[in-house]
């Protein structure tokens, strides 16, 4: 291998490895798991029923965020009930 031929590499590897060292400096000052305020609200449709008042049965409509709230779904009843309605 001659001398120019190791320059001519050295020259290659040094060039085309620059610039993706520049973009992965970059990337790594971006913040990709930045959601705003609210943006995880998932609606929760309860089955609510009062023996006491008889009238039908009926679905009410809880919004709640999750980013608030742990990933069970016993997590967001619980929310639901100490936070948003406790009856």
């Amino acid at each position: 291998v001659s001398a120019a031929a190791l320059r001519a590499a050295r020259s290659v590897s040094s060039t085309s490895v620059a610039p993706v060292r520049a973009f992965t400096a970059a990337t790594d000052d971006l913040k990709l798991d930045a959601k705003p305020k609210g943006s995880n609200i998932k609606n929760f449709k309860i089955y609510r029923w009062s023996p006491d008042t008889g009238a039908k049965p009926e679905l009410q409509s809880y919004p709640v965020d999750l980013d608030e709230c742990g990933p069970m779904i016993l997590d967001a009843l619980i929310k639901i009930k100490n936070e948003i309605d406790p009856t």
